[in-house]
């Protein structure tokens, strides 16, 4: 029986996305227009079906090698305000889609400026553009991405903030980054991150970023970490230990150890999962317990508190309704979607009023409703005229939004 139907017109912001990098989710046709109207050289034969099959992670091995995808067009990005405010403002528009309420994306501005000695960029300073003669700094990249970010929040209304990326091995960026912080903290910059690849011996841990870490929570900034990913579970402790980290990035291999993983879900450690990566990564292969099942089986099963993510949409070819659809097949239901949305919510870098608006529009969207129970009032009685019931109080959910240091 053929059926004719049109599609919803409107759908209901009812998700939370926490882990997805600016620069990991730009569209390929974005890349593909860029990158010939600069004349610059293109995969394969130079087709758009070329470039997205260049881009995308066609055989897990490790991050490293996942990453190495990002050579071919932060080239035609870096130092291009103009085509980084654009990247922004479709970013948002590409959310929206996705249903997504409120999203923290992520960024090194460094990585953005135009190409010099390091990777990224100079690190305090204005470095000379693309074409020699403009100045481009970190504060302009971000006014760019900020900017863009506005004008789509106004248009589809979602709601994007924030998070800046210091990169292990280069923490020469780490203190402006930090700078970039506090400055911003009131124009859309909600938190720091530590990523890249990681080191987990001690002797290995950069003081320096140990150093703007502690500043950060002594300024009050949010502070998530990549851990647990590359690395092993140890990583994540070293992330809640020496770094104050109020959220792990990944944390898959945090099950390895069980007295770590046991702490973490005693103190209610929020994990931001990206299950597609994860694999593309190698971190799922790379895995050492005896189980290969995906650890975010194992924190559902658990209780522990996680989001669900896409980390790099470029790189992995995916949707947040994609790894929606995975996390189904491994069976996921309703219940267990809506709760990470929600402990997505609770567990995001928003400030606690706008946190509270953001839950209850979750509410609205997933229709949950709070009704007072019918009134047990009785009139008096004619033969006991000292005896009444009162009427039992309403339900009032509240929730608690209290520091860090009282999460336990």
């Amino acid at each position: 029986m053929h059926i004719l139907h049109e599609p919803l017109k409107q759908k209901p912001k009812c998700r939370v996305e926490l882990h997805v990098h600016l620069d990991g989710a730009i569209r390929p046709e974005t890349i593909w227009e860029v990158m010939r109207r600069k004349g610059m050289k293109l995969p394969g034969n130079g087709s758009l079906a070329d470039l997205k099959v260049a881009l995308k992670v066609q055989e897990p091995q490790d991050l490293k090698f996942m990453l190495e995808a990002f050579q071919i067009f932060l080239p035609a990005i870096r130092g291009d305000l103009e085509v980084i405010e654009r990247i922004a403002y479709e970013f948002v528009e590409d959310e929206a889609r996705e249903s997504v309420a409120y999203c923290e994306v992520r960024f090194c501005p460094h990585l953005l400026l135009p190409a010099s000695p390091h990777v990224g960029g100079a690190t305090n300073g204005a470095v000379d553009g693309a074409n020699g003669d403009v100045e481009v700094t970190t504060d302009q990249v971000l006014e760019a991405v900020l900017r863009g970010l506005a004008r789509g929040e106004q248009e589809f209304d979602t709601k994007v903030r924030v998070i800046l990326c210091c990169l292990r091995g280069q923490s020469e960026f780490s203190w402006d980054l930090l700078r970039l912080c506090e400055e911003y903290r009131d124009r859309g910059v909600v938190g720091i991150d530590l990523a890249g690849d990681e080191a987990c011996r001690e002797d290995m841990i950069d003081p320096v970023d140990v150093a703007v870490f502690e500043a950060a929570r002594e300024k009050g900034i949010h502070r998530t970490v990549h851990a647990g990913e590359a690395g092993s579970a140890e990583c994540v402790k070293i992330a809640l230990d020496t770094f104050g980290a109020e959220r792990i990035g990944h944390g898959y291999r945090v099950i390895e150890n069980e007295d770590i993983y046991q702490r973490c879900l005693k103190e209610k450690v929020h994990f931001e999962v990206c299950p597609h990566s994860s694999y593309l990564t190698g971190a799922i292969k790379s895995l050492v317990s005896p189980s290969k099942r995906h650890p975010v089986l194992r924190f559902v099963e658990d209780g522990a508190s996680f989001s669900i993510n896409t980390d790099d949409p470029t790189l992995t070819s995916t949707r947040l309704c994609d790894e929606y659809a995975l996390l189904n097949s491994w069976g996921f239901t309703e219940a267990h979607i809506t709760r990470a949305n929600f402990q997505a919510a609770l567990h995001s870098f928003l400030p606690p009023e706008e946190k509270r608006e953001l839950i209850a529009q979750l509410r609205e969207a997933y229709g949950i409703i709070f009704e007072a129970p019918p009134s047990t009032t009785a009139s008096p009685s004619a033969s006991s005229p000292s005896t009444t019931r009162t009427s039992t109080p309403p339900l009032k959910p509240s929730v608690t939004f209290g520091t860090w240091a009282e999460r336990a």
